[in-house]
């Protein structure tokens, strides 16, 4: 057994564990995020709320219940249910793409998502259902996906790939933020939301459409996971063990828009989290995707709720884009990764 094996065995945790602790972690920051703001919140409204809501009480609503029902709850379930998607969407991309950088920012496939959401308000009627915009955000990740899968045919070595991908995600994020700036409308988010991400135009409307996107993109990258497994080996290795690869690939690369054009239509276009959770925990649990997706949905809930709590507190009263922080600690988690593969 070499040292690279032993230190790599050494470094594994049994899959309940690592997720007891995800899962303690995420109830935390839920708190933490439903406490933190502007706003002082403390525990009594919070159960106060809870009570009022749910009819045990009878006592007059306070300010502080509007704030936490209307704004902070949909923002913190919000965060959670696009970080939980973009963990997973990471884990399908690098199934299929057999690349542990691959990333849903990185690839383009997020920024596409984006021009496709702004499509889908564009078709969408004043007042109506967002539905037609996560619609549209799901198209234009799948069809991004897709693009870059057959870019890969003809690309063998990984990192080509990734600056491929770069390359032409910037290209459409400048698309999508030359289309956001010149259609001045109020049905459109802001600028900052496209390019940066952000939480804070989350609504109960758009987290109940999302919800059901992401859960669906999510539960459908966990059902190949085995076969992405097998896809490990090679691509003539799991023709020969039974698995229908084209099938395979074009399931996971539609569960990864699924989950990708409702975090984006939810979050922004938000970058590294689908990157950084699966490449942290298949260091910790190891390769296998049905695990990894798992946990990497629980992981990617507590990143993104976490640091948008950081996002509008760390400079309070003004709130920072928490694309920001994910680019401030995903950038140099990438350096890291790639310098390790080189040595």
């Amino acid at each position: 057994m070499t040292t690279d094996t032993r230190r790599g065995t050494r470094r594994r945790r049994p899959v309940p564990v690592v997720g007891l602790g995800l899962a303690i972690g995420l109830v935390v920051v839920a708190f933490v995020g439903l406490l933190a703001g502007s706003v002082a919140v403390g525990l009594d409204d919070l159960w106060h709320m809870i009570a009022v809501r749910s009819g045990l009480s009878d006592d007059p609503e306070r300010l502080t219940d509007n704030v936490l029902w209307a704004i902070r709850l949909p923002r913190v379930l919000t965060g959670m249910v696009a970080g939980a998607a973009l963990g997973a969407a990471g884990v399908g991309l690098q199934g299929v793409f057999r690349n542990p950088m691959a990333d849903p920012h990185l690839l383009g496939v997020a920024p596409a998502a984006g021009l496709g959401a702004v499509a889908g308000i564009a078709l969408t009627p004043t007042g109506g259902s967002p539905v037609i915009m996560f619609v549209g955000a799901v198209a234009g990740a799948l069809s991004f996906a897709l693009a870059m899968r057959t870019i890969a045919l003809r690309t063998l070595d990984p990192g080509q790939l990734i600056l491929v991908g770069l390359a032409l995600g910037l290209a459409v994020l400048a698309v999508l933020g030359a289309v956001v700036l010149a259609w001045d409308s109020p049905r459109l988010p802001t600028f900052n939301f496209w390019i940066f991400g952000g939480l804070s135009v989350a609504t109960w409307s758009k987290l109940g459409v999302g919800a059901l996107f992401a859960a669906a993109g999510i539960l459908a990258v966990w059902s190949v996971g085995r076969s992405l497994d097998v896809l490990a080996l090679g691509e003539s290795e799991a023709r020969h063990l039974g698995v229908p690869v084209d099938r395979v690939r074009l399931l996971a690369l539609g569960a990864v828009a699924l989950a990708v054009g409702s975090a984006v239509a939810m979050a922004g276009v938000i970058g590294f989290v689908g990157l950084i959770v699966p490449l942290v925990l298949r260091s910790l649990i190891g390769p296998a995707h049905r695990n990894l997706t798992a946990l990497s949905v629980l992981g990617g809930a507590v990143m993104l709720a976490l640091l948008d709590v950081l996002a509008r507190t760390v400079a309070a009263p003004i709130e920072v884009p928490v694309g920001l922080f994910t680019a401030a600690v995903g950038a140099p988690v990438l350096v890291w990764f790639v310098l390790r593969r080189a040595q």
